[in-house]
C-alpha cells in the first residue's frame, strides 16, 4: 500500500477507535476525524526524529511495559480500543486478588473492526 493510503487508513482506524471510546456518540464524525489527524501528525515527528537504536529500544521497551496478559496491543494503538476484561468481568479482582489478565483495571484493549 502507498503512504497516502497506509496513511489514510490508520487515521480511519484512530477515528474509529475514538469514537468507540467516546461511547459512539452520533454526528460527532468530523470531529473524531479531526482529532485522528492530529494525533497522527504529532506522531510523525517521533517517528523520523532520527531515534537511534536504543532509544528506539527504550521506546518499544516501555510500550510493552504498559501491556497486560490479556492485551492485545499497547494502550494507545491505532486500530484498538479498551474493553471489559473477559477474565473479571471488569471488576478487576478474581477470587479477592488483581486480575491476571487486566492488572487490576477490569480492562483489556482489544484490535477493532474487521478483517
Amino acid at each position: 500500500m502507498n503512504d497516502d493510503g497506509d496513511q489514510e487508513s490508520r487515521k480511519r482506524a484512530r477515528a474509529y477507535a475514538i469514537w468507540e471510546q467516546e461511547g459512539r456518540p452520533e454526528g460527532q464524525h468530523d470531529e473524531h476525524w479531526a482529532r485522528a489527524a492530529s494525533e497522527l501528525r504529532d506522531q510523525a515527528p517521533e517517528q523520523t526524529s532520527g531515534e537511534t537504536d536504543g532509544q528506539s529500544t527504550a521506546l518499544a521497551a516501555s510500550k510493552a511495559a504498559q501491556i497486560q496478559r490479556g492485551d492485545e496491543a499497547p494502550p494507545g494503538t491505532p486500530g484498538t480500543g479498551e474493553n471489559i476484561c473477559p477474565t473479571c468481568r471488569g471488576y478487576g479482582k478474581v477470587d479477592q486478588k488483581p486480575c491476571p489478565d487486566c492488572g487490576g483495571t477490569g480492562k483489556v484493549i482489544e484490535g477493532i473492526g474487521g478483517a
